[in-house]
Parts: C-alpha cells; sequence; structure tokens
C-alpha cells in the first residue's frame, strides 16, 4: 500500500514512472473526501458527526465542503468519536496536513492507547486529564 521513500526516490528518477506517480499523487484524496467516507462506513451523518466530535456545525460544514482543513485535535476528537482503528487514524491525520501519532510523544502515546482500547472521545479525554497532558479542546480558542 505505501512505498517506501527509496522507491519513491527510484520512481522519481525515471521519466515514465516519475511522471505516473505525481499524476497519481494529484489524484489523492482530500481530507474532506476521506472524512465524508469515514462518516458514511460509520453511518454517521454529518450533524451526527459534529455532535459527537464537538466540532460547530459552521465550522463543520466547511470542513466537509473542502473550504476548512481541520486541526489535529479535531481529527483526533473524529477518529475517537468514529472508534475508527490506528491505521484510519494516521490516515486521516495524513490527508489532513498533520502530523502523525507518535509513540514516544506521551500525548500521542495516550491517544494511541486509546485507540487500541476502542475509547470513546470522554473516556480518552479523561485518560489525558490523569496524566495530566494537554486536552484534545486545548488548542480551540
Amino acid at each position: 500500500m505505501l512505498e517506501t521513500t527509496s522507491k519513491l526516490f527510484q520512481k522519481l528518477r525515471d521519466r515514465e514512472s516519475g511522471r505516473a506517480l505525481l499524476r497519481r499523487e494529484q489524484e489523492a484524496p482530500t481530507c474532506a473526501q476521506v472524512l465524508r467516507e469515514l462518516l458514511e462506513r460509520a453511518g454517521f451523518s454529518a450533524s451526527d458527526w459534529m455532535a459527537a466530535a464537538d466540532v460547530s456545525k459552521s465550522y463543520g460544514y466547511q470542513i466537509l465542503r473542502g473550504d476548512r482543513m481541520p486541526g489535529r485535535d479535531i481529527l483526533l476528537r473524529t477518529a475517537l468519536a468514529l472508534r475508527l482503528p490506528l491505521e484510519e487514524t494516521q490516515r486521516l491525520l495524513a490527508v489532513g496536513g498533520c502530523g502523525a501519532l507518535y509513540p514516544k510523544v506521551r500525548r500521542d502515546a495516550a491517544v494511541i492507547f486509546a485507540l487500541n482500547q476502542n475509547m470513546a472521545l470522554l473516556e480518552a479525554e479523561e485518560l489525558l486529564a490523569s496524566l495530566p497532558e494537554r486536552s484534545l479542546y486545548a488548542g480551540e480558542g
């Protein structure tokens, strides 16, 4: 599925495979597309998602239309609300242009643990508070 960096460098050296790779990268799904796909697969409506991940309606619809890019914490709240596995969460973070969860970062390790334990958003928040680590709501004004 994912290619190694060395294989990508190798493909970019060749004229035809390089062009094919660049065309394929242009066709990569957007964050909004991936999010809509995940919501559909989980059986969530847009309003269900906004309520479950605690996203305001106006901002949520802007995200779903592709007008705005969600922040990392909103994507993490989404992953917990949808009970996504770690691999899907990492994919969502990647298409959202956010850093992947990294187990050497204590807060990220706690979120990874919460995802692996299939915790609900509020359970994950309680875990973060008990450590103490920054809330998934801390980045919002």
